[in-house]
């Protein structure tokens, strides 16, 4: 005991009322928090998603409370929700009473954000927790000059990147005891690295949406969505699989649940039926049947310019006819085949850019799997892959999209045929292993999905 005193003559009541009285006490903007000396909990892992509420949806006692009158909006994912925070009204979400262990450890704190109207002159905060306003006492996730910031309090790291206003971004601020580094990631790339010692805080009320590693508060503008923590330092792999993995299907069992790190399992229109894969098990469509979803949970594909990747494997079956393998579309009535063959088999990979715009492959053979990579970026337009090697290519040009969220269709186009590039139809065949991410995968990365 510092205080020297002997609490056990203190009635335990009391020391239990005035450690609930200390834990439920908030501060206003100008008073940094009031909290308890109780020991921070082994959380492996945490995760809120704001669909409607601030819970918490693996532990107990990390539920958050809201502050200030936040709202909510669409998900990053096209369905829940995603909480939206004004500055000027200082909203936030505040943790209470557990304490989220960050001091002495690795760990990897990452989340979605959509800053609206951010202003150089001012900070605005992701996620903080602050024991004292003293050097490694102070963790937080800010903004500062428009550009990621994470740090302990005087041990801090800016990132190198402008923000963009206006569009869903991934960020992640990790920190490796065992390198003794903080870095902050971008949409799946490092943005900046340095040498630290570890945080030391042992207690603070954690928040997300403010920090107040000011003194008051330093409230974010725009919407935050899926926040994680995590108590190691991810790598790079997994990062990137975060922050650009979309979807993830292995067809297992002929199972449509989504594999990757967001849970937007698919849905069957129509019988479909397991079989024997080029990974253990596919899906096989008998010209009609399709997979899809009852809401658009792709908000990249909708972003003009904004770059992705789909991978497959395919193997046809029956004879040649126009068949649809991946069919892209927006409530709009904006519709492409992404993935198609001709009347003679003959593959293209397909975007749009005011008119249709795409890369033509070879006759896919029939009874025959073949891997299909479809890439896109501003600067290399479509690249189409076959079998991990690159067969042919568009040139650069800029993806005209719908502005709004988008769904896709695996093995059909529900009577979408007359959409770019004009023909399309049901598929007879088989597809196992589908990927959709929200960047360009590189050659190697490509290569590598096709030599499973």
């Amino acid at each position: 005991m510092t205080s020297g005193k002997n609490l056990s003559l203190v009635p335990r009541s009391l020391i239990r009322a005035l450690t609930i009285c200390l834990c439920s006490f908030i501060y206003s903007s100008s008073i940094i928090l009031a909290t308890t000396t109780t020991t921070a909990q082994n959380i492996p892992s945490a995760f809120w998603p704001f669909d409607n509420n601030a819970l918490e949806l693996y532990n107990t006692g990390i539920d958050g409370t809201v502050s200030g009158g936040p709202t909510y909006t669409t998900s990053v994912l096209g369905y829940g929700a995603a909480i939206s925070l004004t500055r000027s009204s200082s909203q936030y979400v505040y943790i209470t009473p557990t304490i989220i262990p960050f001091n002495s450890r690795s760990f990897t704190v990452e989340a979605w954000i959509y800053p609206i109207g951010f202003s150089a002159s001012n900070d605005y905060g992701i996620m903080g927790q602050c024991q004292t306003t003293s050097t490694n006492f102070c963790f937080h996730v800010i903004v500062r000059n428009i550009n990621l910031y994470f740090g302990f309090y005087s041990s801090d790291l800016q990132g190198g990147t402008t923000l963009t206003m206006n569009i869903w971004q991934h960020i992640a601020c990790v920190y490796d005891l065992t390198t003794g580094t903080q870095q902050v990631w971008l949409n799946g790339n490092l943005d900046g690295s340095r040498s630290a010692s570890a945080y030391s805080g042992l207690w603070g009320i954690t928040t997300i949406g403010a920090t107040f590693q000011s003194g008051s508060i330093t409230s974010f503008n725009g919407y935050i969505d899926n926040v994680r923590y995590t108590s190691i330092a991810k790598n790079s792999t997994e990062i990137l699989r975060d922050a650009n993995l979309q979807v993830y299907y292995s067809f297992n069992g002929g199972s449509l649940t989504d594999y990757g790190p967001n849970g937007i399992n698919a849905t069957a229109f129509g019988v479909l039926v397991s079989t024997t894969g080029r990974v253990d098990q596919a899906i096989q469509f008998n010209s009609g049947p399709y997979i899809s979803y009852a809401y658009y949970p792709f908000y990249f594909l909708g972003v003009s310019g904004y770059s992705y990747t789909m991978a497959l494997w395919a193997k046809p079956t029956g004879s040649y006819s126009a068949q649809t393998l991946v069919f892209v579309t927006a409530s709009s009535g904006w519709c492409v085949h992404f993935v198609v063959t001709t009347s003679t088999g003959v593959l293209t990979v397909n975007s749009w850019m005011g008119s249709g715009v795409g890369a033509v492959g070879p006759t896919l053979t029939l009874n025959t799997w073949t891997h299909i990579g479809y890439t896109y970026s501003t600067s290399n337009g479509v690249l189409l892959y076959i079998n991990g090697n690159l067969y042919s290519s568009s040139g650069s040009f800029t993806f005209s999209a719908s502005g709004a969220p988008m769904l896709i269709r695996l093995g059909g186009d529900s009577g979408g045929t007359s959409c770019s590039p004009g023909y399309g139809g049901a598929f007879t065949g088989a597809l196992d292993e589908f990927y959709l991410y929200n960047r360009e995968l590189t050659a190697a990365q490509i290569y590598a999905l096709a030599n499973p």
